[in-house]
């Protein structure tokens, strides 16, 4: 079932990647002192590539199971050695991907048309935007490593050369994590593709044929020291480069830096989107490839999740910076996420990718409010804010709604997935799921003490704080409305990925 049928001979996929791309292309062709033109031109494209997605989403058939992709597009790029231009979406990817258009067009929005370097801030996002498309849609093991290394490029210099504070430190910090776990996933993924050549004499990096066929055996160690299976070994190799993505504890202390040093427009897609690139890289690679590795492996990436969860609230908690609040924050959260995924079963990955798309939705709006609210007081010390609310009573009410949501008020979308990862956890591993339900009374604990803290205490502070203008509530308004209907009516979400879902082989097992 879908809204409508689209055309067949257009390359949906392919112009999903294209259009940030070609808009970046007209930005750098744009003279730099036409500032005006160049913000209008990368809006232009981010709306362009909005309107596709949704059209793609609407045209997306539900139901399809049995690893079905849809929109697919294959050419052959080296054929010599088995690698295929291959791009489909599921799913696994087809809100993702949405999330994806929706947190650069609004990154676009909120970028002043007075920043440093415009016209290469808005050059480098439009490319960023493009990179991580790719990553949704990649088929191809090599394609997909292709685009995961190519993010890599825009959000280095995004952050090491419009940052604040240690900008150069958090940027080299980042950029030394992740070569370090792509290089594992590019030995992993050699090693998937040789395997799979030993068994069927076809060399390939296609998703879909190695999927076919898991890895299996094992290696002897040197010095008669046993064996070690090598479905884990390469599950190992893939779970790296994405728990640091994501990122999982204790491969997280990149994260508070990187966050606290981006700029609000780089630190919404940072937060709100590359952050799920890792726990979608589990769901399409991970969970797929390897599904006996992943039920082995499981419950100790469980009990790093949910202490992720635990640590990250505590941390939250001691914070008096707000922009490292919601970062402790958000790592808290995504350890939801990794809990979900590695619960292994159908409400725990259902969840995990309901919460995906809230946690973009929720973290983006909580990093929007803190740049807000630097912007008009000078500060994000939360001991010199107090009793906002006086004198900006819409931004409290507006405040107040993303709040409840982070914290997972029943009604709005944060208690959809985190109900579901719940539930998910408490039928595989019971000490976790108790353990996130700590992590829940602490992400009230925080997120009110932030709410009531700043805009309800007496006497204000500062005294001049401005009142919420029109532009900043609809840059929110998407965000808002999202919370807000994905709470009330969230069963289309998991209505339309639950055939991907069941078809994933670490449930078929």
């Amino acid at each position: 079932m879908s809204w409508y049928a689209l055309p067949a001979n257009v390359p949906w996929l392919t112009l999903a990647v294209v259009i940030p791309l070609s808009g970046a292309l007209l930005v750098a062709l744009t003279p730099a002192v036409a500032r005006r033109v160049i913000k209008q031109l990368g809006v232009l494209a981010s709306v362009i590539t909005l309107a596709l997605v949704l059209v793609i989403i609407g045209g997306f058939q539900q139901g399809v199971g049995n690893l079905h992709l849809q929109f697919e597009e294959l050419r052959q790029w080296v054929p010599a050695v088995g690698i295929s231009y291959h791009l489909g979406v599921d799913g696994l990817s087809l809100f993702l991907l949405g999330l994806n258009a929706l947190l650069f067009l609004i990154a676009v929005l909120v970028t002043s048309s007075a920043a440093p370097r415009l016209k290469q801030f808005i050059l480098l996002l439009l490319i960023l935007e493009a990179a991580t498309a790719g990553i949704l849609l990649s088929l191809d093991l090599i394609l997909f490593y292709v685009f995961w290394e190519a993010m890599l490029v825009p959000l280095y210099f995004l952050i090491g050369v419009w940052g604040e504070g240690q900008r150069v430190y958090a940027a080299f910090k980042f950029l030394i994590y992740t070569v370090f776990g792509s290089f594992a996933m590019l030995v992993a993924i050699l090693a998937v593709a040789a395997i799979t050549f030993a068994q069927t004499g076809q060399l390939s990096f296609d998703w879909t044929v190695l999927v076919q066929h898991p890895a299996s055996g094992v290696w002897h160690l040197p010095l008669n020291l046993g064996e070690i299976g090598i479905p884990q070994l390469l599950f190992l190799g893939f779970a790296l480069a994405f728990a640091i993505k994501m990122p999982l504890f204790p491969l997280h202390t990149w994260l508070p830096a990187a966050y606290t040093a981006s700029p609000i427009p780089v630190v919404i897609v940072f937060a709100g989107l590359v952050s799920k690139l890792g726990a979608y890289g589990f769901l399409r690679f991970n969970l797929s490839l390897f599904p006996d590795a992943a039920h082995s492996l499981g419950p100790a990436l469980a009990v790093l999740a949910t202490t992720g969860i635990l640590y990250g609230a505590f941390m939250a908690l001691v914070q008096t910076d707000l922009k490292r609040l919601v970062a402790y924050a958000s790592m808290s959260h995504l350890g939801f996420i990794g809990l979900g995924i590695f619960a292994g079963n159908l409400l725990g990955i259902e969840g995990a990718l309901v919460q995906m798309v809230n946690h973009g939705v929720i973290i983006a709006a909580l990093f929007l409010i803190v740049g807000m609210i630097e912007r008009r007081s000078g500060t994000r010390d939360r001991a010199q804010l107090r009793g906002l609310g006086a004198s900006a009573p819409a931004f409290a009410a507006l405040f107040l709604v993303i709040s409840l949501a982070a914290l997972g008020l029943p009604g709005l979308n944060g208690f959809t997935g985190e109900f579901l990862i719940m539930l998910g956890a408490w039928t595989a591993f019971v000490p976790m799921a108790v353990g996130a339900g700590i992590g829940v009374i602490l992400a009230a604990w925080y997120v009110l003490r932030f709410y009531q803290g700043s805009f309800q205490e007496a006497p204000p502070q500062p005294a001049g704080f401005g009142e919420m203008r029109v532009a900043d509530a609809g840059v929110l308004a998407p965000l808002l409305a999202l919370m807000i209907v994905i709470g009330v009516s969230p069963a289309f979400f998991p209505a339309a990925v639950e055939a991907t879902v069941k078809a994933l082989p670490v449930l078929l097992r």
